[in-house]
């Protein structure tokens, strides 16, 4: 299978994932969401049962033809970036042993909007189908920033397709 077309199911089913599921082929728990400098970033949540050796970071819109996206891949024979629970991989951040994924045709690269949704994963390097993700939605705060309001793991398919109205009333700020 082409990157192109395992990214995009990657992102479509992270956004669609409403609990946390362990299969023969991997599993996919549901990330915390915090602000680290003014950008999103995906934490291991503080009762995860284990490290993670991070393998490949994905942060993309949520349900956008031609979606912005940001991606980093581990590079090969380096030693991979261990989260621990609590630890966070930051938006905007390439350690020295990641490098960036190309962006396939249908994609371009990401620039955060308030009121748009997206999703954000980390994938093991250990066991590329072991994942952790989370959705949120991008609002305005004060003086300008960015405001991160995750999504209910728990919405619908048709709610988590539906437009972000980024707003405290739809779910609190991380």
């Amino acid at each position: 299978m082409r990157i192109q077309s395992f990214l995009a199911l990657i992102i479509f089913s992270g956004v669609l994932g409403s609990v946390a599921n362990a299969t023969p082929l991997g599993r996919l728990e549901h990330a915390d969401l915090t602000s680290i400098n003014s950008q999103p970033a995906i934490c291991l949540p503080r009762r995860a049962e284990a490290p993670i050796a991070v393998g490949w970071v994905i942060l993309a819109e949520s349900f956008a033809e031609k979606g912005g996206v940001w991606s980093l891949k581990l590079k090969k024979g380096a030693t991979p970036l261990v989260l621990k629970p609590g630890d966070c991989f930051t938006y905007g951040v390439a350690p020295e042993a990641y490098e960036f994924m190309k962006h396939g045709a249908n994609e371009r690269p990401l620039r955060l909007e308030v009121n748009k949704a997206y999703s954000f994963r980390l994938h093991s390097a250990l066991q590329s189908t072991d994942v952790y993700t989370v959705a949120f939605c991008v609002g305005e705060g004060r003086a300008g920033q960015f405001e991160f309001y995750k999504r209910s793991p728990s919405s619908s398919r048709e709610q988590a397709g539906m437009p972000c109205k980024a707003s405290e009333s739809n779910s609190a700020p991380e």
